[in-house]
């Protein structure tokens, strides 16, 4: 069968007959198309190795893909491409399937090419064969190269101040679930390492508690090396989706607003890391 990349092949599949090989193929092209994008606009590659992953599930690779269309959409707007074909509404967050993470794939890919004709790149990867053995921490980790890929090709790459307005919101979606925000005292002199560290934490305390609630954990993840804002970006949108989905899967939980204030202002990585303690200790309150 040709599994060519497009909005047709993936909407005459049958959610349930997605699997995780098939995300992984699809994944594998974005990250090679990505790859000519970034080398045509002059960046060098990002030659670190992707930390260690384990253990993940559908929901961990969606919420990881969901910062990459962010990335995506941003070069998008600095290269002048047009907007891209809006993507599938999120799904029922305790639902999510690879069905789901193939859809997100699509809509980046069709968004890659939308930039790729903006700079006349003509070439075009191939999908890979789909290779069944594969899992979902495989296609986690192929999202992850692909967010370092496309953190490079920016312009204006992602900064603490982005990394804060996410921990802001999944700081508010904490003390909505009755753990009020004290602010944890301020520090000078931290780095993103300090912060993705403490999301890491964070991580695992909404897992602990996602756990209580008959959903497996997720994903155990290893602190890369060199961590720039967009590493901590990364981890803090999927720490903001664990947390969307216990206030799913908690029927005394307020819900959540459509909008929500907005962090805004110029932020250090000292503001984020104070963040991420304020965070883990309500994720700490609420255990």
């Amino acid at each position: 069968m040709d599994r060519g990349i497009t909005r047709d092949y993936v909407s005459s599949m049958p959610l349930d007959d997605v699997r995780p090989g098939d995300c992984y193929a699809h994944a594998r092209r974005l990250l090679a198309e990505v790859g000519s994008v970034r080398a045509e606009l002059g960046r060098g590659e990002d030659t670190r190795a992707v930390a260690e992953v384990a253990d993940a599930r559908p929901r961990d690779c969606y919420f990881e893909a969901l910062a990459t269309w962010s990335k995506v959409d941003r070069l998008a707007r600095e290269v002048g491409a047009p907007p891209a074909r809006a993507a599938q509404p999120i799904p029922a967050l305790r639902d999510l399937r690879p069905g789901h993470v193939l859809q997100l794939i699509t809509a980046m890919l069709e968004q890659v090419d939308s930039i790729k004709a903006q700079l006349r790149i003509t070439e075009t990867a191939a999908v890979p064969a789909v290779e069944a053995a594969r899992q979902p921490s495989d296609v986690l980790a192929t999202l992850i190269r692909i967010n370092r890929e496309v953190s490079r090709a920016l312009d204006c790459p992602f900064t603490a101040s982005d990394v804060y307005r996410t921990v802001a919101l999944a700081s508010a979606y904490a003390t909505r679930l009755g753990a009020p925000a004290g602010p944890a005292p301020f520090t000078r002199g931290r780095k993103p390492q300090h912060c993705y560290e403490r999301l890491l934490t964070c991580h695992a305390l909404v897992s602990a508690l996602i756990a209580k609630h008959g959903e497996p954990p997720v994903a155990i993840r290893s602190t890369p090396p060199d961590v720039v804002p967009g590493d901590v970006y990364d981890l803090a949108s999927v720490v903001l989706g664990e947390l969307a989905l216990l206030h799913s899967l908690t029927p005394t939980a307020v819900a959540l607003h459509a909008f929500e204030p907005n962090a805004s202002g110029h932020r250090l990585p000292a503001h984020v890391e104070q963040l991420t303690r304020t965070l883990e200790a309500q994720l700490a309150a609420l255990s």
